[in-house]
């Protein structure tokens, strides 16, 4: 008599017994037994504990006196909370316009209820997503479907597991910026200028500095990069913020009559087309306060000082022109006399 068994969550066939001896698998706990009784035509085999995994087809192969196999299966239903199996959905990247099914593959008995979320807890409800049993639908994908999608099984017995996988829609770059940032020339400060660069695979980031020369004002770029003039930063925004996006910033340090004009941001990513961002730095009467990366003296601190050498100067002036005139007005008085 030979025992084996057809597991559903894998699909793999296990020899279990032979006779009355048992294969345990390495087991550290043996849990299986097969019984002949000497005086019996019964075999037995006993399960002890049962485990979720031998959900499956159970077999028993008899060889009869002819040397003819003889078969016998029944389905071995095991009570459990689902699990959700390893040929669910993982990880997958489709195009923007694409259509994709999520597939959530759970096990246990009673058969598995089965719900898809998504993390950030927008509805799945739209028009363009449907789920059908334990597969999601979504026709027509926009960018704002990336993200994070759950799968959870339950049935009577209880919650089991969830599936987790990630969602990337490709889609071309695009860019939100401020218009117009504004700063004092020449006042030994800094300002910066923001925008989020939108796309994915991430975007490639780059800024310029549109310029003037000659009596033609002929345009010129020039190109922008890390140094003591300039400084590049990228970071990731929470995803409350936004998703599949960047946050760029140039950083101007000590800002001069030069620095004014337009500046662009750059945004390219492979197999789309480029995007460009512009804003405008214009001059300023006052200069504006901005958290910068250094210690700058202070826009309040250098006009107040300005402020006090003007009246320094202008008391100093004020003062000679009176004696001067005095002066004057005296010698034309001994002139005459």
């Amino acid at each position: 008599v030979e025992w084996s068994l057809e597991r559903f969550n894998d699909g793999k066939n296990f020899t279990l017994a032979v006779d009355t001896d048992v294969l345990q698998f390495n087991q550290p706990v043996p849990r299986l037994q097969a019984i002949h009784g000497t005086d019996s035509s019964d075999w037995q085999l006993i399960f002890d504990p049962l485990d979720r995994d031998d959900f499956g087809n159970l077999t028993c192969r008899l060889t009869d006196t002819n040397l003819r196999d003889v078969y016998l299966t029944r389905f071995l239903n095991v009570i459990s909370e689902p699990v959700v199996l390893e040929s669910s959905t993982k990880d997958i990247e489709i195009n923007e316009g694409d259509s994709v099914t999520l597939i959530c593959n759970a096990q246990g008995y009673p058969a598995p209820n089965i719900e898809w979320q998504k993390a950030d807890a927008q509805p799945l409800s739209s028009g363009h997503i449907r789920q059908v049993g334990s597969q999601l639908h979504l026709y027509q994908v926009t960018s704002r479907d990336s993200g994070i999608y759950k799968c959870l099984a339950s049935n009577l017995v209880g919650f089991g597991s969830e599936w987790t996988l990630r969602l990337s829609v490709r889609f071309r770059p695009y860019i939100y910026c401020q218009n117009q940032v504004g700063q004092a020339p020449d006042f030994q400060v800094d300002v910066y200028m923001e925008c989020y660069v939108y796309g994915y695979p991430p975007p490639k980031i780059s800024w310029r500095q549109e310029r003037s020369a000659g009596p033609s004002n002929a345009k010129y770029d020039i190109d922008i990069s890390n140094s003591r003039k300039y400084l590049m930063e990228a970071t990731i925004p929470e995803m409350s913020t936004c998703t599949d996006c960047i946050l760029s910033r140039l950083t101007i340090i000590n800002v001069e009559q030069g620095d004014l004009g337009l500046y662009y941001i750059n945004a390219t990513s492979s197999g789309f087309p480029s995007e460009q961002g512009r804003i405008e730095l214009y001059g300023t009467s006052d200069c504006q306060q901005f958290i910068t990366h250094r210690n700058n003296k202070g826009c309040k601190r250098i006009y107040s000082q300005t402020s006090s050498s003007n009246k320094i100067y202008s008391r100093f002036y004020t003062f000679h022109f009176i004696f001067f005139v005095l002066f004057i007005q005296n010698y034309l008085k001994h002139s005459i006399c």
